[in-house]
């Protein structure tokens, strides 16, 4: 049995077509889908429990701790995790059930809805990602993977974090041993909402690698400058904390962590 988990905060808007696709799915196993709400003050929570199996009261910090709240409330034998202003492929339930069949972690393409030169710079730079898979490093895009339950708990789960907790978990898996594949049938499709501003998302990429790959304080992991704060003032210093030597470390290869 798949458990679908879906973290969401006043996602009313976008909500509903994330749960129409999985409720669509064509897959040779069962699956649930759980909503961790957040909070939400609109009518998310309403919508959700229209189309999800359970909808539970997020417990842990950040998004990294509602995903691991869902995963504690699951009842299937393999995790898989979206957003909930994504939309899965039609197929994606059953790659991922066949891909769980003989891998520990399972992920896919993350193509943006809204196409536009931004979108399409990013996708291109995720897609680097795969000459990780060289090291046997496999990188998990938050809004599309995969775990068997058992291989999830083994590695640690999710972190109380919101800031790169894909890549934290990534990481975790690795370094537990965990067998990950990239499956180009494994598809989601996801809001560009959040690379309306190019330069403002690099340099909340670099602030997080900073505070995962290079400072001890993971708390700024969890509350860290909102992205529409952010501007050229974040690259002087003793502003937001040394983003500047962030980029610096991360072009040179901050991966020592995962070593």
């Amino acid at each position: 049995m798949i458990s679908v988990i879906v973290p969401a905060l006043n996602e009313e808007k976008e909500l509903k077509a994330c749960l129409q696709a999985l409720s669509q799915q064509g897959c040779c196993e069962g699956y649930e889908i759980i909503v961790v709400d957040g909070g939400s003050k609109d009518g998310t929570v309403p919508l959700a429990e229209r189309y999800a199996d359970r909808v539970i009261p997020q417990v842990g910090l950040g998004i990294g701790g509602a995903r691991r709240d869902g995963a504690a409330e699951a009842r299937g034998d393999k995790l898989a995790f979206t957003d909930a202003d994504t939309v899965v492929g039609a197929q994606w339930l059953q790659s991922i059930s066949t891909n769980l069949s003989d891998w520990d972690a399972s992920t896919g393409p993350v193509i943006y809805l809204e196409t536009d030169l931004k979108s399409e710079l990013i996708e291109r730079w995720r897609s680097l990602y795969r000459v990780l898979g060289l090291s046997r490093f496999c990188y998990i895009i938050g809004s599309n993977m995969a775990v068997r339950k058992d291989s999830y708990w083994r590695a640690g789960g999710h972190g109380d974090i919101s800031l790169l907790d894909d890549y934290d978990l990534s990481c975790k898996l690795f370094r537990a041993g965990a067998a990950s594949k990239f499956d180009s049938r494994q598809t989601v499709y996801t809001s560009a909402r959040r690379v309306e501003k190019l330069f403002t998302y690099a340099a909340l990429v670099a602030y997080g690698h900073y505070y995962y790959d290079i400072s001890p304080d993971h708390k700024k992991l969890l509350n860290y400058p909102k992205p529409e704060e952010m501007g050229w003032t974040c690259l002087w210093p003793n502003r937001c904390d040394g983003l500047l030597r962030s980029a610096q470390s991360v072009l040179r290869g901050g991966m020592k962590r995962i070593k």
